[in-house]
């Protein structure tokens, strides 16, 4: 059996300077928990950490690092205690017309941040829960891992690897002690929705309601979340449908053109940011 787990959690949230991840440390924060926010941009993450207050901490950290990663946690586990929750957010969404269309280099960055950080994180966490035999991963993932998304080529192969990895390693450490949950987004109001266009039938999360929807997770160790409601079912619908037809239902909801028909200067601070 797995040890009972008692008081506070130590939780530890990639990608948390910004956006979900930061929405997310509030939150946890405030419910009494010790988050340890890590981010490649460390300096940010401290600051950010600092408002949040005793509670919280940040410190830098390359995702794509398998080392830095197992360096991190046993830091964290060092000064902090036993990770108790560890949450791969880290991740980044650069938008072109086609795959042909963009940069290799923002390609192979998508799948190594999206990807191969969470999977990083994910493998050094359990490394250090399985003998506790308890622990949490939660893996942020996205609708477009059940669903192509044009425009977003690289990405949705990096979310669709992530919600394959993430069901595996839950079949893997079933009887381990440790719960897997996979958060899968719609749309959330965040740098990476910068200058995209809208559609009538895809809802815009605000960054504290996605956030709301994984500390809960963490509370309940429910297995999978995915808000908003709507956007998951018709993300569902089209992925069961025909493919000709799921292009002619992504064209009459202008879901087709959410990521392909941007504003480049709203955008081009994002796209700057995530290409360094």
């Amino acid at each position: 059996m797995s040890e009972q787990q008692v008081g506070p959690k130590t939780i530890v949230i990639t990608g948390a300077a910004r956006g979900i991840g930061l929405a997310t440390a509030r939150i946890l924060a405030t419910r009494g928990n010790r988050v340890v926010m890590s981010d490649l941009d460390g300096e940010l993450a401290a600051a950010e950490a600092e408002k949040i207050g005793d509670r919280a901490a940040g410190f830098g950290v390359d995702v794509t690092d398998r080392d830095a990663v197992r360096e991190h946690l046993e830091m964290v586990e060092r000064e902090f205690g036993p990770v108790d929750v560890m949450i791969n957010n880290a991740g980044i969404a650069s938008a072109s017309p086609n795959i042909l269309e963009q940069d290799p280099k923002i390609t192979e960055r998508t799948i190594d941040i999206n990807l191969k950080g969470a999977m990083n994180g994910t493998i050094e966490a359990i490394r250090l829960m399985e003998p506790r035999r308890r622990g949490q991963v939660v893996n942020v993932a996205s609708l477009a891992g059940i669903i192509g998304v044009k425009g977003l080529a690289a990405y949705s192969a990096s979310k669709f690897g992530l919600v394959g990895f993430t069901e595996s390693i839950r079949l893997e450490f079933a009887d381990k002690g440790i719960k897997l949950t996979c958060v899968m987004p719609g749309p959330v109001d965040t740098g990476m929705m910068d200058g995209t266009s809208s559609s009538p039938l895809v809802s815009m999360l605000a960054p504290e309601e996605m956030a709301t929807g994984i500390a809960d997770a963490v509370t309940t160790g429910k297995p999978r979340v995915s808000l908003p409601r709507s956007s998951w079912l018709l993300a569902r619908t089209i992925s069961v449908l025909p493919p000709a037809i799921g292009i002619r239902v992504g064209h009459w909801t202008r879901i087709d053109r959410i990521y392909t028909e941007i504003d480049p200067a709203a955008r081009a601070a994002y796209e700057q940011r995530i290409s360094r």
